[in-house]
This record gives C-alpha cells, structure tokens and sequence, in this order.
C-alpha cells in the first residue's frame, strides 16, 4: 500500500508548492548570458567611453585603467592620488582618494562617498574587496571584473582617512569626530574645486568605525548650509559602531549565541555560564526593557556591565569569554563570519580576517608592491597596511565615544535633514551584533517620535537577475528583513557577516540603488543594470523576513511556526498560504491517515 501512499500525495504535494514556484525564476530565465554576450556588451561601452573628468586639474591624478598590475582588464576611467587637506597648506596633511566615475548618464550631478572604518583601515583596501570595479577577495587567484560594483550605479571616490590611514599623510591630532569632520570637510571643499563638482548631490557611506565618522560628517555638512561643497542627500552604514563597546557587544551577546547555537556549539556548562553572566550584569534585563517596539524610555547613559570610567568590567566581559571558548572549538573561528571555518584563505591585502595571516612565498601585499603604488599615483615611501596599528586620534582615544555618546547625537539631524538614511546589518557579525544597532535606534528621536514604532518583520527582497561570472555570483530572493520609518531604513541581513558588501554583493548594491534614487524601495524590480529584464518579477506574497528580531530571535523554536504571523511585501498582515494550499495540504494529511489506518487494518 505504501506505493498507493506516494502516488495520491503527488498532486497534493504539487499543488501546495504553488505558491512557492512563483518566487523563483524558470531554468530558462537562470541561465547565465554567453561570455561572447558578456564581451561585446563591455566593447560597447568602451567604445561610448569618453573622459568625464579628465581636465589640466586632474591629469596628474590620472589612473591608466589598462595598466594595473595583475588586472588583465581595463577598469576604465579613474583618478588617485594625495590631495592636501587644506588647499594652501602643504602641511597640513594629505588624503589618499581613487575616484571612479559612472559611465551612467543618470548619475552626472551626483557623488557617492565611502569610507572604511577601523578607526584607521583603509578604503582603498575595500575597494580591491568589497564594492570596486575590480576585486580580488581572500581565496581568489587574481582580480575579476566585479559585476556589483557601484560606480555602475553613480560616480563613488574611496577615500583613506582620517590621516593616519592608508596611504594618507600627516600628522594625527584629531580628539574626537568633530576634528575629523573639520579635517574631512576642508579634504572635501579642495576635491570639489579639483574635479569641479559644484552642486552635486552627496551620499556619505562607509562600514564599521564609520558608523562614527558618517553621521558626524554628513550632519557637519548639512549645518553648513552650502549646498555648492555639502549637497548631502543621504547616508548608509553597514555594520556600524554608533556607541560605546557594551551596546554592541557585551549585552546583547546571550541572545546572539542562543540564536546561532549551532555555530557557538558550546557544552551545556559553559552555556549556561554564558547565560549566568548575562543576567547577573543586567544584560538581560537591558534587553527586555530597552529593544521594544515602540519603545518606553531613554536608554541610561552609562550602559550595565561597566566601571566608572565606561569600561567593560572582566566580570562582566561576555563577548570575550563567548570568543575564547568559540576559537578552541573552531581555531579559525571569525568574529567577522561566525561561519567561517579552516584554512584561514591567502588574501591579497594582507587582512585576512585580521589574522595577518600571510602564507610563505606570497609576496609583498598588493598595495605594497611599487609597481601598484606608481600605477594609482601612491606614495612610494609609505607601507600601506589594511588596517594601521598607529592610533588616528592623539592618546588613542576617540573622545566622541569615550566620553560621549557616540554618533547619537548627530544622526537624527542627518535622518530629519535627508530623510534618506539606511542602517544595515550582517547578521553573521560578531565583532558588532546586529542586536546593537536596534538598540541605538530605538534610543534615537526623529521626525517627532523615538524609535521605531514597530517591529521590523517586512521580507528584504533582492531581484533574481544574469551572471556569467562564477567569481561574482551573489544571491536573490528573500535575504534578511527590512523596515522603513519616517526617513530611516533598517536592513538585516541574513547571509552577510561584518563585510556586508563581500558576503551580500547584490543585497548592497540594491541598497545603493535605494539610496540615490534609482530604486523606491526594496521591490521585485529588477537590477539598474537588467534593463527591462522580467525575470526578477515574483507575484503573490513574500511572506516574513528571514531574520525575526528579539526577542523571538532568542527562541530556539523561533520562525513561522512559533506565532511569527507572516506579511505582505506591502507590509499588510496576512497569512502567507493561500486557500490552494491550505486545502491541498488538508487533503495530504487526510489521505495519508487514511491510508495509515487501512495499512493496520483498521
């Protein structure tokens, strides 16, 4: 009878699924375009390709695209080189920047800026891994042209700083984010005149430390009031440092483990010690009453868990604890990716998820290499590392966070002045847990409310779309969760660790094309650069986000069927099966306890 069993749930089976096909594309729409396709697309362009910025000015930062060691590609059109921070002193300090503009006409009056974080690693370091025209990530054999990089979207400059960074010169005196805001802005003013970008729209963006520097920055040229040099129109962090060290680290830890504890595959001890500690410092306690939609009250200036002068106490250090015992058990353990694993992969800059691991006979890192240094118009005499050990702000200390707030004070300016301001997470992060920039948000008032008002649940949606390319292939569909209030958006992403941009390709760079406008929001349309493609088009519901926030997220029974209600992608609630599938699965079940029961002779 068993047989009988089969054949009868087949069409059951099929008609359930329904509802699911329609998110993915047919077989026919996933095959990748020939490479002969591919070529001929890039000849066109370089045909097209004509010099936007190329004047007497800016010939001496000229970058010969053809000619970049080890890239056996033209990356087109691009500008590098130190440019003094103030424009009539020498000594003053220079910026490293490498500028690339769009080859889109849309993107004529705009600039996107990115800045990596640290404080102190390198932008010019990320462009090579993270979101450049060309890249070359840990484990690669050499650099590939990067299908998501975003000057395909609009004109972006990477830019080292504050000075200590990179290939930057100079002498650090910055105290706080208010000094590198000053020293950023005089930069901006000269890069400005240098390539005559008057009136251009400005977007602020960087990872990490920038979490620090954006805010600051963004909200310094919004007070100028001059829209010729500071046209800010908006600001996106990922993974980003807002407050001090217990906010994103220390107390939401308990839950973060509890949510991934099939990574973190502790013993039941030290589990509980775990849980021990983070009750015993007020942790838990922080948790419940603080991540609250909406929330209820200020969050107290001085976080649990620390002594008077804001320090992390060692009894109360759980973050630490968690790393120790996670790197005994998996010794390549990445507080980056919490799901890497072994071999620590050779990277090309030197970085290698800060190992500084270096495999015998690989050579100088990239950018130490002369040969690269004289190709983007570098400083020959200066050793360029990811991420400088020599502190950027003088008594190695960031003033702004160790004596303030963070970032707090200025973002709901930026937010409230641009009402275009994405937060993103990975949430494989550990080095920042994605817990924490809920906290900030929901310790934030704009646009006359506190916080977010209620829980993000809409599914983050990323467009099926082409690639031919195995070395870029990135994913689509639903990726994380998404939530929009009065000017900000809150990404959570599912399959990305800290290097959002390395881990979700596609998910940033729809997140760019949301920020400048080419997209209204995180929909089905396709890719800017798909054209009129279709095939990114689902129907029907989406249903949840994948990532379910605190504090079901620290339910080990957590998801749909622990009472997470699902949603429309229009952000209505509704169940996400439809009344096909309801009754398919209905038969299913009745025909297999029927069968049951026939089997036993019943």
């Amino acid at each position: 009878m068993r047989w009988l069993h089969v054949v009868l749930l087949i069409p059951a089976a099929v008609s359930a699924t329904l509802n699911l096909k329609q998110y993915k594309p047919s077989f026919s729409q996933q095959q990748f375009p020939s490479p002969e396709e591919d070529s001929l697309h890039h000849v066109v362009s370089k045909r097209q390709r004509e010099p936007k910025f190329l004047t007497n000015q800016t010939r001496k930062f000229v970058v010969n695209g053809a000619a970049l060691p080890e890239v056996d590609f033209d990356v087109g059109e691009s500008y590098a080189g130190l440019l003094n921070i103030d424009k009539n002193n020498d000594t003053a300090g220079k910026l490293y920047f490498w500028f690339f503009p769009s080859e889109r006409k849309v993107a004529d009056k705009e600039i996107l800026i990115w800045l990596t974080g640290g404080p102190g690693c390198s932008s010019t370091g990320e462009l090579l891994s993270l979101n450049g025209p060309m890249i070359w990530q840990p484990g690669m054999y050499k650099p590939v042209k990067n299908k998501w990089s975003w000057h395909r979207i609009t004109n972006v400059v990477w830019i080292d700083q504050p000075i200590g960074t990179g290939f930057s010169q100079g002498t650090p005196e910055a105290q706080d984010e208010f000094d590198v805001a000053r020293q950023f802005l005089s930069f901006w003013r000269n890069f400005v005149d240098t390539f005559a970008m008057q009136g251009y729209q400005v977007y602020v963006t960087g990872s990490s430390y920038s979490g620090m520097y954006c805010p600051y920055i963004a909200s310094a040229m919004l007070d100028s009031n001059n829209k010729d040099y500071f046209n800010v129109a908006g600001m996106q962090v990922f993974d980003g440092v807002y407050s001090v060290d217990s906010v994103a680290e220390e107390i939401p830890v308990a839950s973060y483990v509890d949510r991934w504890q099939n990574v973190f595959a502790f013993n039941d001890s030290f589990r509980q010690t775990v849980k021990n500690v983070s009750q015993k410092c007020g942790y838990d306690d922080y948790m419940r009453k603080y991540l609250v939609y909406p929330p209820t009250e200020l969050q107290p200036g001085m976080p649990p868990g620390v002594d008077e002068d804001g320090n992390v106490t060692p009894a109360c250090d759980v973050w630490s604890m968690v790393q120790a015992a996670a790197a005994e058990i998996t010794p390549c353990f990445s507080v980056y990716t919490v799901t890497n694993l072994c071999p620590i992969k050779y990277d090309p800059l030197g970085f290698s998820d800060g190992s500084m691991y270096r495999a015998k006979g690989s050579g100088p890192v990239y950018f130490n290499r002369e040969d690269v240094k004289r190709a983007i118009n570098a400083p020959l005499d200066k050793e360029w590392v990811f991420c400088t050990e020599t502190p950027v702000f003088t008594n190695r200390t960031d003033k702004s966070i160790k004596e303030g707030p963070g970032s707090q004070p200025v973002l709901p300016n930026v937010i409230d002045r641009t009402h275009n301001v994405i937060l993103a997470h990975g949430t494989k992060d550990f080095i920042l847990v994605d817990d924490g920039t809920l906290l900030t948000i929901q310790n934030l008032t704009w646009g006359g409310q506190m916080g977010f008002q209620t829980k993000p649940t809409a599914p983050l949606y990323v467009p099926y779309h082409n690639n031919n390319n195995p070395e870029t292939l990135a994913g689509a569909g639903v990726m994380g969760t998404v939530h929009s209030e009065r000017g900000l958006t809150y990404l959570a992403v599912s399959t990305a660790g800290h290097f959002l941009a390395m881990d979700a390709p596609s998910v940033a760079f729809r997140s760019v094309e949301v920020l400048v406008g080419r997209r209204d929001g995180f929909d089905s349309r396709p890719f800017t650069f798909e054209g009129n493609a279709t095939a990114a088009m689902p129907s029907g519901e989406l249903g949840n986000g994948t990532v379910v926030m605190f504090p079901q997220s620290a339910d080990s029974r957590c998801g749909r069927l622990s009472g997470a209600e699902p949603i429309r992608s229009d952000g209505t609630s509704r169940w996400a099966m439809n009344d096909q599938s309801v009754f398919a699965l209905a038969l299913a079940t009745t025909l297999a306890v029927v069968l049951d029961l026939q089997s036993f002779g019943v």
